[in-house]
């Protein structure tokens, strides 16, 4: 089992304390209902007056996971007791679906955690493409998942280069967009009106005779954003074959996840990560100055 401690900051209840550290109200209910929620080692109930300074101890019984172990290169860029960050490499799925049923990078993450003897439930906080690179949030409990899932709807930051067809009219700017399903037979995303909003806002980086990079925030967090949102205004991303009408075959999509900012679960702290361009970014800019 796993034990978090969270200290009030000030006279609160139990529940305003929960709350407050983005403590769900699914596992608030579990945890009460489990008497999971202790103060000097009793069960306090979450109408209860807490004193500034005062702990509670939350207890998450363990999660065993399923996922068949792969062992694979995975390239862990940070990790404490209740997250990974991982730069998830080229071409790799993030988990298997109805049409794909191949070794993933969760079952190369559970490989990972069994070697470290860790046998823990993994719960994704940001999900990539399959042909998307860079940052990805990996939480390794409830407690962590429940705060993560909330911060990426209020404060979690993302920031990905991408490199894009053509050039630009406008050097920076925000698109606002409306994206739904194309068709229930397709994960094709389209910009309609009926479909959620999307905001992507952008600057241009650095220009080449056909090409431009961008860096990319995401303020909402649709499937397939950033690449329906620059197809639409006639420049696709390089390497796009589902959204570029002139892909090439073999060209490989040019979007990567460089930068997030979030509130980390174990320090309470904001962290920031930047890693940059991704090695095959740097590559093919190599190669446009050939």
């Amino acid at each position: 089992m796993k034990k978090i401690k969270i200290r009030a900051g000030r006279e609160m209840t139990v529940n305003e304390l929960l709350i407050e550290n983005n403590i769900s109200s699914k596992i608030i209910k579990s945890l009460k209902a489990k008497g999971n929620i202790l103060k000097d080692n009793k069960i306090i109930f979450l109408k209860e007056t807490l004193k500034e300074g005062d702990f509670v101890t939350l207890i998450f019984p363990d999660e065993k996971s399923d996922m068949k172990p792969v062992k694979m290169d995975i390239n862990i860029v940070y990790k404490d007791d209740n997250i990974l960050i991982i730069d998830k490499a080229y071409g790799l799925s993030v988990m298997s679906t109805l049409n794909l049923n191949e070794d993933t990078l969760l079952n190369g993450i559970q490989a990972y955690l069994l070697e470290n003897g860790l046998d823990s439930k993994i719960h994704i906080i940001n999900r990539l493409d399959r042909n998307t690179t860079g940052l990805m949030v990996v939480a390794l409990n409830r407690f962590s998942a429940s705060m993560l899932s909330l911060s990426l709807k209020e404060d979690l930051k993302r920031r990905y280069y991408a490199i894009v067809k053509g050039r630009l009219n406008k050097k920076e700017g925000t698109i606002y967009n409306r994206i739904a399903k194309e068709s229930n037979m397709t994960v094709r995303r389209c910009v309609r009106n009926d479909g959620k909003e999307a905001i992507t806002k952008y600057k241009v980086v650095q220009e080449f005779d056909n090409y431009s990079l961008l860096d990319i925030e995401l303020l909402t967090g649709r499937t397939h954003q950033i690449r329906v949102t620059f197809s639409e205004i006639g420049h696709p991303l390089y390497g796009d074959e589902m959204y570029d009408k002139d892909y090439v075959d073999g060209e490989l999509m040019m979007l990567h996840s460089h930068y997030i900012e979030f509130i980390n679960p174990s320090t309470k702290e904001l962290q920031v990560i930047d890693i940059g361009l991704s090695k095959l970014q740097k590559e093919f800019i190599e190669s446009l100055s050939k």
